[in-house]
């Protein structure tokens, strides 16, 4: 943390992220707009290296708003380069109107297609449906090639520990019972909006139209609860999920660029 005359001018955030590429660590550094171009940013940014370079970590991850030309240029004179973007979007469930997807719908149950969720599971089959989280993320652009999280860390990011809500982690089956897909939410903002952490169907049940019905069952459960508002983010090579954003009526918000800097 930087102060001046009993203020905080800017701080500076060293961590884990659960999303960093495999031997990364994540960097932030904050400089409040009115302190800027002092060298104040210059300073956090040395006492960053210091301590990355204490803890053995060589290589750093930054994100910046997509938005932000100024804070990217900054990061850039440090040798930081793009490396992806993630899109937030947000849908106004107030004035979402279900009736215009009753066909998607049809054609789920029509495959046989059934949703249930953790409300009411058994310690078995909720660590099942843990695992198929645990699965499905693998499978997405964002962590493709990371090490598979422990149970311990999918259990945190649904904050079943802290906030749980079993009814907001979704199951499609198939007509035999077989697991096809997952949507699964947390509250987020103070209770005033639902976060989608995950939509995402097993490879042997894609191309069959079942995202969007996914979703659905996410947003009656969030206008159930009373929520107005839903929030998520995409990585910028999941077409196939900002596609049925688009069409659910996310509107995008501003995103994020994560940048990579090899080596402190």
């Amino acid at each position: 943390m930087a102060e001046a005359g009993g203020q905080i001018t800017g701080i500076a955030h060293l961590f884990f992220f659960a999303f960093n590429s495999p031997g990364f660590l994540s960097a932030h550094v904050m400089v409040a707009p009115e302190h800027r171009g002092r060298g104040v940013g210059r300073a956090l940014w040395q006492t960053v290296q210091a301590e990355a370079g204490r803890l053995g970590a060589s290589n750093l991850s930054s994100g910046v708003s997509d938005t932000d030309a100024e804070s990217l240029a900054w990061v850039g004179r440090r040798g930081f380069v793009q490396h992806l973007r993630r899109f937030a979007s947000s849908l106004d469930l107030t004035a979402f109107d279900e009736t215009r997807f009753q066909a998607d719908s049809e054609r789920a149950a029509a495959q046989g297609v059934t949703f249930m969720d953790m409300a009411g599971a058994d310690e078995t089959t909720l660590n099942r449906y843990l695992n198929f989280v645990a699965d499905r993320l693998t499978e997405t652009p964002d962590l493709a090639g990371h090490p598979r999280w422990p149970l311990a860390q999918v259990r945190e990011i649904l904050r079943l520990g802290s906030d749980p809500r079993p009814g907001w982690l979704v199951l499609a089956r198939g007509p035999d019972g077989e697991w096809l897909g997952l949507t699964a939410m947390v509250l987020v903002f103070g209770g005033q909006a639902a976060y989608n952490e995950l939509t995402a169907v097993h490879p042997s049940a894609r191309r069959h139209g079942l995202a969007l019905p996914l979703k659905l069952e996410a947003i009656r459960r969030a206008r159930a609860a009373g929520i107005g508002t839903m929030r998520t983010n995409n990585h910028s090579q999941n077409a196939p999920m900002l596609a049925v954003n688009k069409r659910l009526g996310f509107v995008a918000l501003p995103g994020q660029f994560e940048l990579h800097r090899r080596g402190v």
